[in-house]
């Protein structure tokens, strides 16, 4: 399948392959940040209620991980040092605003998992073209529990 966000089916992509079938420990890693920080933006949002709080500022962020998830929140597994370092690796899903430093989505709170994925096969084939093309920075340095 060569346009993934064309695919019908993430689970059969043709001949009974998933899309996810090259996924390595790594991106399972960011398909699971992609989504908990998306959710963590938009179930802020509803439950403060309040438009002057326009959501979760990037020093914040381990704070409300933990509140919403009951985990810590480690910058250091996904081997970077900063919060902003963190959200631009899944920056496809949320990012830090420029203007006020808060983490903020532009995909609607209607997305499902589908779209996860793809998210995250998209980064993977274009991490691997970076990564055969001889940058070794496109290489991610998360740690193996």
């Amino acid at each position: 399948a060569d346009d993934i966000f064309t695919v019908e089916n993430v689970c059969d992509t043709g001949n009974g392959e998933p899309l996810f079938s090259k996924f390595t420990f790594e991106d399972w890693a960011l398909l699971s940040l992609r989504v908990e920080t998306y959710l963590l933006a938009h179930a802020y949002k509803k439950d403060v209620g309040d438009s002057e709080r326009v959501g979760i500022h990037e020093s914040h962020l381990a704070f409300y991980y933990n509140k919403y998830y009951r985990k810590p929140f480690n910058v250091k597994y996904y081997g970077v040092d900063t919060n902003t370092e963190l959200v631009n690796m899944v920056k496809d899903a949320v990012t830090v605003s420029q203007e006020n430093g808060v983490l903020v989505t532009t995909l609607s709170d209607e997305v499902n998992l589908d779209m996860f994925i793809r998210l995250t096969e998209n980064g993977r084939r274009d991490r691997q073209r970076r990564i055969d093309a001889g940058d070794e920075s496109a290489k991610l340095k998360i740690n193996k529990p």
